[in-house]
């Protein structure tokens, strides 16, 4: 599960370190014969168990139970779901704004307004999130690529298809903050996903002697309202902004980065390894993280700073037609599939008992699921 509230944290607590032979891979969803659209999705669980990821047309919601083999459809308002997370009240949706669709032989993009909104299970909006008013969109719209919900109800979106921002925004849908990441030493560029390390999960890595934020684990601070810099974690003036027990994970994709940063700002930990080619998704695995990348690798990222490869495949994204296969015409077609190597690895999560799920980035859609040995 990829929301602040779960997984519980002693549970994942108790999951150790994996390997590549931790885990058996099967496939939860395959496309049917010759389909064309191209599944761009985030995964989680619910908390009944149940998985919710995008079909390959990006509007409509799957929630299947894999135990029981079955799934229902759920049509949304949206048209391309990227990130799909699981919260207490609903489940928010990112829809990027642009999907890839066939036109003359072609993948070309199909543009819409970019959305961030919260649905029930019916696929009926509760909540949306507007675009805030930043001088960074004066000649372009957001595209928000991933979500997370914070333990006191804020939300963090990561436009990682636009601005390169991390904005954070309170449970009413106010706009609070926006974070661009120098204070990680480089801009972010393409802050694909983000995530919540909160509670035991934060107090144990503490434990294990990695970075971890200096000062009480519960700290509020005014945040000056005179500067003249728009991420200057500034929008409401004199706005309480608590720095509470949780931090944030981003997946900063085109930087080769994870950064780790705290409510206010501050970045307490960067991992760059060379593993890292290309993070995507991040669940919470244990002490550590589990992070695909779109080159075709899984990672695990270990508390202490090491990463070990978990299931990959050949790293062939410079190749005419990745992700995709090119058929006798010339045409991309879906790739041919296999649950021993990846291709293009998007969204992640684990569920309660350890199981892990992951989508591919590809015509025709793949979910894998792998169950600890």
């Amino acid at each position: 599960m990829n929301s602040a509230a779960s997984p519980n944290p002693s549970t994942q607590s108790s999951l150790l370190a994996p390997s590549a032979s931790t885990f058996e891979w099967r496939n939860i969803f395959l496309c049917e014969p010759g389909e064309i659209s191209w599944q761009h999705s985030g995964i989680d669980v619910l908390p009944d168990g149940r998985l919710i990821y995008a079909a390959p047309d990006g509007s409509t919601l799957v929630i299947e139970d894999v135990a029981a083999r079955t799934r229902e459809f759920v049509e949304t308002p949206v048209h391309e779901m990227h990130d799909v997370v699981s919260a207490e009240e609903g489940i928010w949706l990112c829809d990027i704004g642009h999907k890839y669709v066939l036109s003359d032989g072609a993948y070309v993009d199909k543009f819409t307004p970019a959305r961030v909104v919260r649905i029930n299970l019916l696929g009926e909006v509760l909540q949306e999130l507007l675009q805030p008013d930043l001088p960074d969109y004066k000649e372009k719209t957001w595209s928000p690529t991933g979500l997370t919900v914070a333990p006191n109800g804020d939300v963090w979106i990561a436009d990682g298809y636009s601005s390169y921002l991390v904005l954070r925004f309170n449970s009413h849908g106010e706009f609070l903050q926006s974070f661009n990441g120098e204070k990680a030493g480089l801009d972010f560029n393409c802050p694909h996903t983000i995530r919540c390390i909160v509670g035991e999960e934060l107090n144990q890595r503490s434990s294990n002697g990695a970075n971890m934020i200096s000062g009480e684990n519960q700290l509020s601070k005014t945040i000056a309202s005179d500067s003249n810099d728009p991420h200057d974690e500034l929008a409401v003036p004199d706005y309480e902004l608590a720095v509470t027990d949780y931090e944030l994970v981003i997946a900063d994709r085109a930087n080769k980065r994870l950064v780790w940063m705290r409510a206010d700002g501050e970045v307490t930990r960067i991992e760059d390894d060379p593993l890292l080619t290309s993070p995507s998704g991040i669940t919470r695995y244990g002490a550590g993280l589990l992070v695909t990348q779109l080159h075709g690798s899984l990672v695990y990222v270990g508390d202490d700073g090491h990463c070990r490869v978990i299931l990959s495949g050949p790293d062939n994204h410079l190749e005419a037609g990745w992700p995709n296969s090119i058929d006798g015409a010339g045409v991309p077609v879906a790739p041919a599939l296999s649950t021993s190597s990846l291709i293009a690895p998007h969204g992640i999560t684990t569920s309660k008992s350890g199981e892990v799920f992951l989508t591919q980035w590809l015509i025709g859609g793949h979910v894998l699921g792998g169950t600890p040995r």
